[in-house]
């Protein structure tokens, strides 16, 4: 079941938030609380974390797209961890 990577409340009032860059790529993987992507409003650059473990399947917002809050920004396949 794919999980979403969404923009999350960043307390911006009227601000506009923009896509400022994306650290990994389509088909990356990543482990949870990794950086995935960065956000811009005036005057601040916020780091987007993974909600977990998987692959990066699709991003959606491309650099410079304009966002808002619950948006989503892209799609994880999450991945199951063998444990021994």
């Amino acid at each position: 079941m794919r999980v979403p990577i969404s923009v999350p409340d960043l307390h911006a009032g009227d601000e506009p938030i923009r896509v400022s860059g994306w650290l990994i790529d389509e088909g990356d993987l990543v482990l949870a609380g990794e950086l995935v992507v960065e956000l811009l409003i005036p005057g601040l650059a916020i780091d987007v974390v993974a909600v977990s473990t998987g692959r990066l399947i699709e991003i959606i917002q491309p650099v410079d797209s304009p966002v808002h809050v619950g948006d989503v920004l892209a799609w994880l396949e999450p991945t199951v961890e063998n444990q021994n």
